[in-house]
């Protein structure tokens, strides 16, 4: 199978902050394999639309969000209704980092400094890798 012919994958944007929202649908706009399907302001209500889907194959989680739940404390959650999907702890607290290698539902870490990288991490998780020129 080309890479064009692989399965969408699903991005589900956990994110309170509407500008970082922005940047992460936009940062995903450029590859056509990805589909921006949910843009949750909680883990609650991330998990709410989980429950109600087949589930997403990306989930950009923030840790610092509406609700009481942390995406560090979601993301167990979120990995038993969507166990399939690639879950990236997307956040500003670098301190986090030894926590998210810790859990084992956490599939990758990224800083928000280091938003260049989303897209290519996120192709390499689901196996599509980089778009063809």
């Amino acid at each position: 199978m080309k890479s064009t012919d692989a399965p969408m994958q699903a991005l589900v944007v956990v994110e309170d902050d509407p500008d970082v929202q922005f940047l992460v649908e936009s940062i995903f706009s450029v590859d056509p394999r990805f589909n921006a399907a949910d843009v949750a302001e909680s883990a609650e209500a991330a998990l709410e639309w989980s429950a109600q889907t087949a589930g997403p194959g990306v989930v950009v989680l923030d840790h610092g969000l509406a609700g009481s739940l942390t995406g560090l404390a979601a993301a167990q959650q979120i990995r038993e209704l969507a166990p399939l999907a690639k879950i990236i702890l997307f956040t500003a607290h670098a301190e986090l980092k030894s926590l998210a290698d810790e859990e084992p539902a956490i599939d990758a870490f990224l800083l928000k400094t280091d938003s260049t990288q989303l897209l290519p991490l996120a192709q390499r998780l689901t196996g599509l890798g980089a778009l063809p020129t």
